[in-house]
């Protein structure tokens, strides 16, 4: 019977879908033996051996461990994309990020990235907006966008939201988003909370001449619920909105997607809890996965870390994690763990950068991220010394300032709330 997963002279297919794991064996096991169960417990195989696995079905769909690095403890599988349902990200984990977590056989496991065939992409439309498309939506062609978190966090009932968030826009931000933990609570419920703050929009859109967008959190605990939220926001006139992720999970994300097709909403990406499965580098999902499997799934931006926030992340791996969301072809590069990745006619998500961050940061995030990021300022904003107003232009100022090639403290001598953000942060 062909059982045998190890073959180091196998090079992948355009065909084939390509993972690559960092993996720990346990104790007295060597590399090359976990990889074996590690392969066969991912795709056709279990603990033992077993009679109806017939030569076959090994010959054809077996996977090939082609690769291995036992000074990095990394391999690299080629499974055969017919062990795969087309179309769903659920069964896909199930199978590279499944029982394999669970196995005793292994200390620790990684699961680093992964190059998805053009065959297995296809179902997938990818986001229906995307960084153009956000860009065409608020009328700025080139600089980066400026957004704000509502703070606090929770709290506030209905009319104070819509208040913080109108000054905000108000003071020169783009788009007001609600946090992560604001759904649908007895002091702010979901559709008062809609209907004010896009009247407040509306306002701050006639009296800035900019065009100004809200992100409303639809996450809910059902899907049909969430739909319903999605719904009425665009009922309400919105053309955004936000949704937790990994909370939700990727059926969720799948089903709004969908559904998207008809209610052609601008969907943000909050990536909170991600830290579960990505921040340990022996053990989990990398963050790349999980940008890779929104972009596919088809949101339209996505949070990537911030570098210089409050938030965890290094710069190459936010930079990673950047590139793949925003390019065409992702090249290789095993010293980041990156594989080879063609979106061909998968649109670019928007990335954005959210954490911690203050008006003084944004020369250093231009310096990182260029023009295409989205920068959002929650305690940067609102815990300016003279409110939500003054710290959004302090925002707008010192974003004009690095888009003009002016120092901050040249700025600040012509701009108040600039000069206050500098006392603050300074």
């Amino acid at each position: 019977m062909i059982k045998e997963y190890i073959d180091l002279n196998y090079r992948p297919t355009k065909k084939d879908l390509v993972c690559e794991y960092y993996l720990e064996p346990a104790k007295g096991l060597s590399l090359e033996e976990a990889a074996t169960h590690l392969a066969g417990e991912s795709s056709i195989d279990t603990w033992t051996d077993i009679l109806t696995l017939s030569p076959t079905i090994a010959k054809r769909l077996k996977p090939h461990v082609f690769f291995i690095d036992n000074e990095r403890n990394t391999i690299k599988v080629a499974y055969n994309p017919e062990v795969f349902e087309y179309g769903s990200v659920p069964q896909l984990l199930s199978s590279i990020a499944g029982n394999i977590f669970s196995m005793k056989l292994l200390e620790n496991l990684r699961l680093q990235d992964v190059t998805i065939p053009q065959s297995m992409i296809k179902p997938f439309r990818g986001p229906k907006f995307g960084l153009q498309g956000v860009r065409k939506a608020l009328k700025v062609k080139k600089r980066p966008l400026v957004g704000t978190i509502v703070k606090p966090k929770v709290g506030l009932n209905s009319e104070q939201h819509a208040k913080v968030a109108y000054e905000a826009w108000l003071g020169g931000c783009d788009i007001v988003k609600d946090d992560e933990n604001l759904t649908s609570q007895k002091f702010n419920p979901y559709e008062k909370r809609v209907r004010l703050t896009l009247k407040a929009k509306e306002k701050a859109e006639r009296e800035t001449g900019e065009r100004k967008e809200y992100m409303c959190n639809v996450t809910a605990p059902t899907c049909d619920e969430m739909l319903r939220r999605a719904k009425l926001a665009k009922k309400l006139g919105s053309e955004y909105i936000m949704i937790d992720i990994i909370p939700v999970g990727w059926t969720a994300l799948q089903t709004l997607r969908e559904a998207n097709e008809d209610l052609k909403l601008i969907i943000h990406a909050h990536r909170c809890m991600h830290s579960a499965l990505t921040r340990n580098k022996k053990h989990g999902l990398s963050m790349l996965m999980v940008a890779k499997l929104t972009r596919l799934v088809g949101l339209d931006q996505l949070h990537v870390g911030t570098v210089v926030g409050k938030m965890h992340g290094e710069k190459p791996e936010v930079l990673c994690v950047r590139d793949e969301c925003v390019l065409k072809h992702v090249k290789e590069d095993y010293s980041s763990n990156v594989l080879e990745q063609e979106w061909q006619s998968i649109k670019p998500m928007f990335p954005v950068a959210s954490g911690g961050l203050q008006p003084l940061m944004i020369p250093q995030l231009v310096e990182i991220f260029g023009n295409d990021i989205i920068m959002q300022f929650g305690g940067g904003i609102h815990a300016h010394p003279l409110g939500t107003v003054a710290g959004a232009k302090a925002c707008r100022q010192a974003l004009d300032a690095v888009i003009n090639n002016i120092p901050l403290q040249e700025a600040a001598k012509r701009h108040r709330e600039l000069a206050e953000a500098m006392k603050k942060w300074g």
